[in-house]
């Protein structure tokens, strides 16, 4: 059965039905369950307007919002949720990391980072003076294809 993402006013339209649900718990059917709003920003009476408003044909007056008072499924509800929290293997859903190691791939990246250096403008310029571009891409392609050429 399907469980409420969040607490709130949820309609039914087949059968009509507001119900104010609390986030966790099962839906009173497996029917299709509609977001109406949250409890804390409308009333009830809010609450079977919208409902009228977005589903035309709705009857506000004769429609009634439904509380869910069984206490008793609430409390195996809650009571199954703890279990299943109890039974969890430890750790699941944690990221167990490994600091130390992680701050020294740190500091192995600034000493590579520290050791790298831009080349001077008479570097690049006396770079580009010996060959081109185009000269450049043919000896690196003559030389993986093994025959030698300058």
């Amino acid at each position: 059965m399907a469980r409420a993402p969040e607490t709130g006013f949820y309609f039914e339209p087949i059968s009509e039905r507001l119900v104010l649900v609390v986030e966790g718990f099962p839906f009173p059917s497996d029917d299709f369950w509609a977001y109406v709003g949250d409890p804390v920003e409308m009333t009830q009476e809010l609450a079977r307007l919208t409902v009228a408003t977005r589903w035309p044909g709705v009857d506000p007056e004769a429609l009634m919002v439904e509380f869910d008072t069984n206490f008793e499924r609430a409390v195996q509800e809650m009571e199954r949720l703890q279990r299943e929290e109890r039974e969890k293997p430890p750790g699941s859903g944690e990221i167990d990391f490994d600091v130390g190691r992680l701050l020294q791939q740190a500091e192995a990246l600034k000493e590579a980072a520290a050791s790298l250096r831009v080349p001077g403008a008479r570097e690049v310029e006396e770079a580009l003076e010996n060959r081109t571009v185009g000269e450049e891409i043919a000896a690196a392609h003559s030389a993986t294809s093994g025959s030698k050429k300058d």
